[in-house]
């Protein structure tokens, strides 16, 4: 997939950045007059102004990255979509950082935009990004990395911010940056723990074992229970948004958070996966750039495929921990209840602020 498509944004929507462009496709609809919305927030009312029209449901407007993120709704002969955005935020310094809206319920939901983000740290934003954040209204920000991490690279400071929640799960993805100072002495942490037989043979492939064995822990960690726990009772205080969630690289430690959250919602089980394997894309140099780092360190084969099982955002991965709690729990709404000590109400407080009614869309 394309990195820059950012998966349909909502059903049938497809954005596309190129540069200080934005390309807009509806994808393959019958000749009419569309006409393309824009606004700064994602709220209906905010979303009036017209800004292009279309017989072919394509669009394609100069927006500077600098200046978003923005909003759009498409209308046309008494039909219109739902508000839709890119997902990802054209941050510099944070590759990682993107909007949680837009995923579908299997009851026909969509997840509201601009409430709920997910990213990577945001340590070395610049100023530019710290005001794109400072415009979005980020007020709570929920970080999964541990102490060692956060003194490390401390976030940069947003003015918005009211509360910042630290609950690290203490999972085995943080193991390695433990006592590493940089990446590179990570790197060798990792071989030398290799190679001096401290992970189990079994696991010393390209199988991806060791992530599935991890993912399925952090469904009945009694230390990750408290984490997510304290993640999802964020969520649950509307006071708190909008919010935004990260680790370092923000694959593992919240991409489960995320798939918590998405459902609690009732999202449809595809659309959390595709969420998760975003990740892999956005990564995808970044992952060959750390293969060739492991190539001058070791040879050997089976440790370069198990370095890159623990870096590769396979679906597996995450569908693991979803299979786990369906193997555990009667239903979503028992897991939420019973582990984390949602509440009934809670939960439908929750779904009835996230989500809006799908309107009527082309083809969908």
């Amino acid at each position: 997939m394309d990195i820059s498509k950012q998966w349909d944004t909502i059903l049938g929507v497809m954005v596309k950045r190129e540069g200080e462009e934005l390309a807009i496709s509806l994808g393959t609809v019958e000749p009419s007059n569309y006409r393309l919305f824009l606004g700064g927030k994602p709220y209906w009312e905010a979303i009036t102004k017209p800004v292009s029209d279309s017989r072919d449901g394509r669009f394609r407007l100069k927006l500077p990255a600098k200046d978003g993120p923005y909003y759009f709704i498409v209308k046309a002969e008494g039909k219109q979509t739902n508000i839709f955005t890119e997902r990802i935020l054209p941050l510099k310094q944070a590759i990682n950082v993107r909007d949680m809206g837009g995923y579908e319920t299997e009851n026909g939901k969509l997840v509201k935009w601009g409430l709920i983000y997910r990213g990577d740290q945001l340590s070395k934003l610049d100023t530019e990004d710290v005001a794109m954040l400072e415009r979005i209204g980020i007020t709570s920000i929920v970080d999964y990395r541990s102490q060692h991490e956060r003194s490390l690279n401390p976030n940069k400071e947003i003015k918005n911010v009211k509360n910042i929640i630290n609950c690290d799960p203490q999972s085995s993805f943080s193991e390695a940056a433990a006592n590493a100072v940089d990446l590179h002495s990570e790197n060798i942490k990792l071989v030398t723990a290799l190679e001096n037989g401290e992970v189990e043979k079994r696991y010393v492939n390209g199988s991806g074992e060791k992530v599935i064995s991890s993912y399925r822990e952090l469904v009945t960690s009694e230390t990750a229970k408290t984490a997510y726990g304290r993640f999802l009772h964020a969520c649950a205080d509307q006071r708190n948004l909008p919010l935004l969630h990260h680790c370092r690289g923000g694959k593992d430690r919240t991409g489960f958070a995320s798939m918590l959250l998405l459902l609690a919602l009732g999202v449809k089980r595809e659309q959390i996966v595709e969420d998760y394997v975003l990740t892999g894309v956005i990564r995808t140099a970044r992952n060959e750039l750390k293969y060739k780092q492991y190539q001058e360190l070791t040879s050997n084969q089976d440790f370069l495929n198990y370095l890159m099982s623990m870096i590769e955002t396979r679906r597996e991965y995450i569908e693991a921990s979803m299979d786990l709690i369906k193997e555990m729990y009667q239903s979503v709404d028992d897991y939420m209840i019973r582990h984390f000590e949602l509440t009934k109400e809670e939960l439908q407080a929750m779904r009835t602020f996230y989500l809006e009614e799908g309107k009527a869309i082309w083809d969908r």
